[in-house]
C-alpha cells in the first residue's frame, strides 16, 4: 500500500507542477488534497462492513491510476489555456480537487481495513509503520531507478497490474488477475494521446523525459521552442533575443575575455565568439536540454560555436558550480534564464546568490541580468518582483544600472558602469560586431534618462529584499494569481501581517481548548491532529526551501519524500512498547517544539535537509504511534488517522498558500512551533490530572 501510494503521488505530484507552469506552491495544494481524502477514505473504511472491500480497494486502485494521469494531462487543454500561460488559483486548486479525489480517497480506504485485516496487538502502529517502510522502498526506488527512465502512462500501468495481483492474493481468488485488461485497454487507448494532450493541438516534434521534468519540444513555423516542467527555456532560432542578451552586457564591459553564461539557448555562444575573448564557460543542468538543442535543425554556426575550442559546456547546477569556485575568475557572468515564477529559478536572482556571483568577478567584472519587460505601465506583481531583485543587488554590489522596461536589462559591479549612450555607441563600433538586429543606436533607446529614470522610481518603492528562504517567487505567483481572475480573497490574503495570524490562531486554540483542556481522548486527537499538520509543515517546509536553494526538487522529491516515510516507519518501531504513553507523548511534543525553532540551521548544508527531513518524519511516526496505544480499538484507530491526515491537509495547505508567501519558510516553522506548545500544554494538563504515568 504504501509502496503504490508513494510512487502515485510522486507521479501526480511531478505531472501537476508541470501542469502549472512549474510553480512550487502547487506542492501543498497537491499534498493538502491527497491527505484530507485519504483522511476521509480513512473515516469512511473504518465504517465499512463488506465483505470483500480489502480486495476490492486494490482492484479499484488499479482501474483509477492511468485516468488519474490522463486527466491531468487534460487540464490545459480543457481550461483551453496556451503554453506558459497562468492558471488562476481558483482553477488551480479546482482542478486538482476534482481529479485527485477518487484515487486519494481509495487509498484511505485502505488503512483500516488494512488494520481490521492485520489484527493483533497495537495493529494500528504496526500497519502504519509497515506503509511508510514501503512508501520509503518506493520513493528511493523512484529516484534512483525510474525517474527519468519510465514514463507516467508507463510506471501507472505497472503499479496497476501490482495492485490487481495483489488483490489475487489477498483474496485467493486467481480469477480476478483478468481485472488486469482493464488498465492495459487504457494504456493502449491513450498512450499515444497523452503525448500531445497538454500542449493544445501544438505541434509537438519531440517529448523526453528527464530527471528534471518532461521536454517538450513544439514546433511553429520555422522556430521551435523548448520547454522543461512546464516551462519555457527558450525559443530557437532567435536571433533577435540572442543577440540582445549577449551585445548590451559586452559592450557595457570594457573589455570582456572570460564569460560564464548560466542556461538558456546555446544560440548566444556563436554570438559571444564575434569578440576576441579567451574562454566561454556555458552551464546547464540538464545534460538533455543540450541533446535536444543538438537534435533541433540548428544553424551551421551554432553547432560550430558549441564544438568551438574557446567553448566549455559544463553539466552542472549553476549556482553550486559558483559556489565551489571562491575566487575571481569571470569578466562577465550572464543570467540567461526565463522569468523567476518559481522558487528554482528565482534562487538565482536572491540576495545570496548575487553575493556569491560578486566573489568570482574579476575587477571592472560584470553581472548581467534580464528581467520582466513591458511596453507600458510596471504592473504591481512585476513591480513586487522585479524591485526585489534590484534591491537585493544594491544590498551586495556598489553599482547597479537599469536600462528602459522594454528592454529588462539590470547590470551590477563593483566598479562604477558606463551608460552613456555615446561611449556606449562608439565602443560597439570601434568592435566592429556583425548582427542582424543589434546596432549602435539601441543604447540610447535603451538608457535614455527618462525611461531609466521612472524604472528605477517604481522599483525603488519595493522594500525588501528576494532572500533564499523567502522568495519573491511565491508572493510574485500570488499576486499574479491575484490579477488572473483570483477574486477579493486572494486580495486580501496579500495584505495579511503576521500579527493578523497570531491573533486569530490564539483565538482558535482558546476556543478548542474549552472542548479539550483536561479530557483524556479529545486531547490525543487534538495532539495526533497538530502531530499531522507539523509533520507535513516540516515536510513542505523541507521541500520549498530544497528546491530555493538547490533548485532541482523536481528530481529529488521522491527520495526526501522517503526519507520523511523512513522515519515514520523507525518512530513508530521505537515506540510500539512503550509503557507510560502520555509522559512520552508530552516529550515527544516538547522536541517537535525544539526542532521546529531549530530547523533553519539545518538549511546550511544539503545532506542536512535529509536529517531534518528523517528526524521530523520519527517524531511524527512516534507521536502517533504513541498516541494509538491508549486507544486499542479498531474503530479508534481509522480517527486517528483520520485526524492525522486532516492535520496533514492544513499542514500542507495553510503553509503553502499563507505563511510561506508572506513571511517565509522560518516564520513557518515558527508557526509550528506556537501550535505544538498549545498541544504539549494540553498533554501535560491530563498528565496532572490523572496522576498516572501510564494510560
Amino acid at each position: 500500500m504504501g509502496f503504490t501510494s508513494m510512487l502515485l503521488q510522486i507521479t501526480a505530484l511531478r505531472l501537476l507542477i508541470s501542469t502549472f507552469s512549474g510553480n512550487e506552491l502547487d506542492i501543498g495544494i497537491t499534498l493538502s488534497f491527497w491527505l484530507i481524502y485519504v483522511g476521509t477514505g480513512s473515516f469512511f473504511g473504518n465504517r465499512m462492513n463488506l465483505k470483500h472491500a480489502f480486495t476490492l480497494s486494490f482492484v479499484i486502485l488499479a482501474i483509477l491510476s492511468l485516468p488519474t494521469v490522463i486527466a491531468i494531462k487534460a487540464i490545459r487543454p480543457v481550461l483551453s489555456l496556451e503554453p506558459g500561460e497562468t492558471i488562476s488559483l481558483a482553477y488551480t486548486i479546482l482542478s486538482t480537487a476534482v481529479i485527485l479525489f477518487p484515487l486519494c480517497f481509495v487509498t484511505g480506504l485502505q488503512f483500516p481495513l488494512a488494520v481490521a485485516y492485520s489484527g493483533g496487538s497495537n495493529a494500528a502502529g504496526r500497519v502504519y509503520g509497515l506503509e511508510a517502510l514501503g512508501a520509503f522502498i518506493g520513493g528511493m526506488l523512484f529516484t534512483f531507478f525510474i525517474s527519468s527512465r519510465v514514463g507516467a502512462l508507463e510506471l501507472c500501468l505497472l503499479l496497476s497490474l501490482i495492485n490487481i495481483f495483489l488483490s489475487a492474493y489477498v483474496s485467493r481468488k486467481k480469477s480476478i488477475a483478468f481485472v488486469f485488461l482493464i488498465p492495459l485497454i487504457f494504456y493502449l487507448c491513450f498512450y499515444k494521446i497523452a503525448v500531445t494532450l497538454p500542449w493544445h493541438g501544438m505541434d509537438v516534434v519531440q517529448t523526453t523525459e528527464s530527471r528534471y521534468g518532461e521536454i517538450a519540444v513544439i514546433k511553429a513555423g520555422d522556430q521551435s521552442s523548448v520547454f522543461a516542467g512546464g516551462n519555457l527555456v527558450f525559443t530557437y532560432p532567435d536571433p533577435q533575443t540572442e543577440e540582445m542578451a549577449v551585445h548590451l552586457p559586452m559592450t557595457l564591459h570594457p573589455a570582456p575575455q572570460k564569460i560564464l553564461a548560466i542556461g538558456g539557448s546555446p544560440g548566444i555562444l556563436k554570438e559571444f565568439l564575434k569578440y576576441p575573448v579567451d574562454h566561454i564557460d556555458f552551464i546547464e543542468l540538464d545534460p538533455k536540454i543540450i541533446e535536444v538543442f543538438l537534435k533541433l535543425p540548428a544553424l551551421e554556426e551554432d553547432r560550430d560555436a558549441v564544438r568551438n575550442r574557446k567553448v566549455k559546456i559544463i553539466i552542472e547546477d549553476g549556482r553550486r558550480f559558483i559556489k565551489r569556485l571562491k575566487k575571481p575568475l569571470y569578466d562577465l557572468i550572464v543570467l540567461n534564464l526565463p522569468q523567476p515564477s518559481t522558487a528554482g529559478i528565482n534562487r538565482f536572482y536572491t540576495a545570496e546568490f548575487f553575493g556569491e556571483a560578486r566573489k568570482i568577478l574579476r575587477q571592472d567584472g560584470l553581472l548581467a541580468i534580464t528581467i520582466s519587460r513591458s511596453a507600458g505601465y510596471i504592473g504591481r506583481s512585476m513591480q513586487t518582483a522585479n524591485g526585489s531583485i534590484y534591491n537585493s543587488l544594491k544590498s551586495v554590489f556598489t553599482h547597479v544600472e537599469l536600462t528602459a522596461q522594454e528592454y529588462g536589462g539590470i547590470f551590477a559591479s563593483d566598479s562604477t558602469i558606463e551608460t552613456y549612450p555615446l561611449v556606449l555607441e562608439k565602443r560597439f563600433g570601434e568592435r566592429a560586431i556583425a548582427a542582424r538586429h543589434f546596432n549602435r543606436y539601441i543604447f540610447s533607446d535603451a538608457f535614455s534618462s527618462m525611461n531609466v529614470g521612472y524604472v528605477r522610481e517604481r522599483l525603488s518603492k519595493i522594500n525588501f529584499l528576494n532572500r533564499d528562504l523567502q522568495p519573491s517567487a511565491y508572493l510574485y505567483n500570488l499576486m499574479l494569481w491575484a490579477e488572473v481572475h483570483g477574486g477579493r480573497i486572494i486580495h486580501h490574503l496579500i495584505g495579511v501581517k503576521g500579527l493578523h495570524v497570531f491573533l486569530i490562531s490564539c483565538v482558535l486554540l482558546s476556543f478548542t481548548s474549552i472542548f479539550v483542556f483536561r479530557k483524556k481522548k479529545p486531547v490525543i486527537y487534538f495532539s495526533v491532529f497538530s502531530t499531522g499538520f507539523s509533520g507535513m509543515s516540516f515536510m513542505l517546509a523541507g521541500i520549498l526551501a530544497y528546491q530555493a536553494l538547490h533548485g532541482y526538487v523536481y528530481e529529488m522529491i521522491g527520495i526526501l519524500s522517503a526519507t520523511f516515510m523512513i522515519g515514520l516507519w523507525a518512530g513508530t518501531i521505537m515506540t510500539k512498547r512503550v509503557r507510560t504513553a502520555v509522559k512520552i507523548l508530552f516529550y515527544l511534543e516538547v522536541t517537535t517544539i525544539v526542532l521546529a525553532i531549530a530547523a533553519p540551521l539545518f538549511f546550511r548544508e544539503e545532506f542536512l535537509f535529509y536529517v531534518l527531513i528523517l528526524l521530523s518524519g520519527v517524531l511524527t511516526g512516534s507521536l502517533f504511534s504513541t498516541a494509538s496505544l491508549p486507544l486499542r480499538d479498531t474503530a479508534a484507530a481509522g480517527n486517528l488517522y483520520g485526524m492525522d491526515l486532516i492535520g496533514s491537509f492544513l499542514g500542507a495547505f495553510i503553509p503553502s498558500i499563507i505563511l510561506i508567501p508572506l513571511f517565509g519558510v522560518s516564520q513557518a516553522l515558527l508557526f509550528v512551533a506556537f501550535i505544538k506548545t498549545f498541544s504539549a500544554v494540553m498533554v501535560l494538563s491530563i498528565l496532572k490530572t490523572s496522576g498516572m504515568t501510564t494510560f
